[in-house]
C-alpha cells in the first residue's frame, strides 16, 4: 500500500515539474521580460552600443579620439581604408576608384624614376581618382530655392535670421533638405580646413611639414581673417600651392620628399571630403549658439548619418 501511494506522489511531481516548465518556457516566447530596448525595434536590423564618454568633435578636421571615429568611420569617406581581415593591415580602395599613383620629382620638379634615391626626390605627387556619383547624406545645407533652366538655384537656407532659427534646434527642424554629387574639390578643401585659423587642428603641425605650401596657407588664411574677422573664410578663395584639382574626380597632392606613409593618413577621417556649402551653412549667426555646427551635425557621404544626436542619452546613425 505504501508503495503504491509513494509511485502516486512521484507521479504528482512529474506531472507538476514539466507544467512549471511549460509555464517557463512558454513565458520566454514573448522575450525577455526586462529588455531595454522598444518592442516596436524587435526583429529589426538595429545594432545597439554604448558609450562611456560623449564625442567631442565630429567634424573630421578637428576629430582625433577613438570615440570620435567609432562615429566618422560610419559618416564620412576618405580615400582608402583598411581591409577588414587582411593582416598585416593593408590599405584599400573607399571612396577611390583605386590606389593613389606616386610621381617622385626632384628641386626643378622633373621627374625620376620610381627607383630613384630618396635623398634625390624633393616632391612626391599623390594622384587621387574618386569614384563616380557618390553622394552627400541629405542636409539642408544642399536645400535650393527655386531652380533654373540650368538646374541652379541659391541656398535655401543661406541668409537665415534669428527670426528664422527661432524654432530650430536640429538639423531636422529644418523644411528641407538636398544632396549633391561628391566632387575631387570637396577633398581640397578638406586639406584646405586642416590650415583654418579658427580651428583646433590636431594634424597641421605634421602636415604642414609635408604637405607642400601647408604651413604658408595657414598664414595666409589667418592674415585674411585679421583683414575682416567677421566676415566668413572662404577657402575657395585662396589656393593651396601643393593641392590640385585635376578634374570633376581627380585631385593631386604633393608632399615634400619621399615619404610614403602619407597614404596610410588618407584612410584617415582627416582627408573626407568636406561640402564648402556645409561650412557656409554652418557659419550663419545663432548657429552655434544652438549646437548647428559640424561638431554636431557632421555631413558625409559615408553610409550612415547622424539622425539623432542627445549624447546625455542616445545618439542614432
Amino acid at each position: 500500500m505504501t508503495r503504491l501511494r509513494d509511485s502516486a506522489k512521484l507521479r504528482a511531481m512529474r506531472v507538476l515539474f514539466v507544467s512549471m516548465l511549460a509555464l517557463l518556457l512558454s513565458a520566454c516566447d514573448g522575450g525577455l521580460w526586462n529588455n531595454p530596448y522598444p518592442a516596436a525595434d524587435e526583429g529589426t536590423p538595429i545594432l545597439y552600443s554604448a558609450f562611456t564618454g560623449r564625442p567631442k568633435h565630429l567634424d573630421p578636421a578637428q576629430a582625433y579620439s577613438e570615440n570620435e571615429y567609432e562615429f566618422l568611420a560610419q559618416i564620412y569617406a576618405p580615400p582608402l581604408q583598411y581591409h577588414y581581415l587582411k593582416r598585416p593591415y593593408q590599405l584599400i580602395p573607399l571612396a577611390a576608384s583605386a590606389l593613389p599613383t606616386v610621381r617622385y620629382l626632384d628641386r626643378d620638379h622633373r621627374p625620376l624614376p620610381d627607383t630613384a634615391p630618396a635623398e634625390k626626390i624633393a616632391f612626391s605627387v599623390y594622384e587621387i581618382h574618386i569614384k563616380p556619383n557618390m553622394r552627400y547624406q541629405p542636409h539642408p545645407a544642399f536645400a535650393r530655392d527655386v531652380f533654373d533652366r540650368h538646374g541652379q538655384g541659391k541656398p535655401e537656407y543661406g541668409q537665415l535670421t534669428q527670426r528664422d532659427l527661432r524654432d530650430i534646434h536640429a538639423l531636422s527642424d529644418f523644411p528641407h533638405s538636398g544632396t549633391r554629387t561628391v566632387t575631387a574639390a570637396d577633398y581640397v578643401y578638406q586639406i584646405k580646413r586642416l590650415a583654418h585659423p579658427q580651428l583646433h587642428l590636431p594634424i597641421f603641425g605634421v602636415m604642414s611639414e609635408y604637405i607642400v605650401g601647408l604651413k604658408d596657407y595657414a598664414e595666409t588664411l589667418q592674415a585674411a581673417l585679421n583683414k575682416e574677422p567677421q566676415a566668413f573664410l572662404d577657402l575657395n578663395a585662396y589656393p593651396l600651392p601643393g593641392v590640385e584639382v585635376v578634374d570633376e574626380l581627380t585631385y593631386r597632392i604633393a608632399v615634400h620628399g619621399k615619404y610614403p606613409q602619407f597614404a596610410y593618413w588618407l584612410a584617415m577621417p582627416f582627408f573626407a571630403p568636406m561640402p564648402h556649402e556645409a561650412e557656409r551653412f554652418y557659419s550663419q549667426e545663432g548657429m552655434r549658439e544652438r549646437n548647428l555646427t559640424l561638431d554636431w551635425w557632421p555631413v558625409g557621404s559615408g553610409p550612415y548619418y547622424l539622425s539623432e544626436n542627445d549624447p546625455n542619452q542616445r545618439m542614432v546613425l
